[in-house]
């Protein structure tokens, strides 16, 4: 008598492997760009929300000082700085300051060589209009245009 035993072969075939890799190779191809957007998107939030508890803090002092003039030299040294201030800095802010008229406006312009490099350019004035300029093209507002 012969004795016959199957045997059953387990696991995956190499075309079967192939497919699994490129599945996960068209997702990652969609996914990465889509993080990389959601990622950029909240560090500009970050810093307009920075520029945002500046001009708060310079409506603060001017309150407390009675005139933009006061406390323009102040504001310069105490806010004129690249942000953030822990890790590597994406932009750099400056204020600018016009006593005479009592007017302000804060920059956040992207550092050259960081991921927020082409994000465009970031203002806040004292009427809490707030701008970002890409180019040549520039959406001002006091609603959400910084984020479009």
């Amino acid at each position: 008598m012969i004795n016959s035993s199957k045997h059953t072969q387990s696991g995956f075939t190499l075309v079967e492997m192939m497919i699994v890799v490129a599945i996960i190779g068209v997702l990652a191809a969609i996914a990465y760009p889509s993080y990389q957007r959601y990622v950029i998107k909240t560090k500009r939030v970050d810093m307009m929300t920075e520029m945002q508890n500046i001009a708060s803090e310079i409506e603060s002092r001017k309150l407390a000082q009675g005139s933009y003039r006061a406390i323009s030299a102040q504001i310069k040294a105490d806010f004129a700085t690249a942000y953030p201030q822990q890790g590597a800095a994406l932009y750099t802010v400056g204020f600018t300051p016009d006593p005479l008229a009592s007017t302000w406006m804060i920059t956040a312009t992207p550092k050259s060589g960081t991921q927020m490099a082409s994000d465009g350019v970031l203002s806040l004035n004292y009427q809490n209009i707030k701008c970002r300029t890409i180019g040549t093209e520039k959406k001002c507002g006091t609603g959400s245009e910084w984020n479009d």
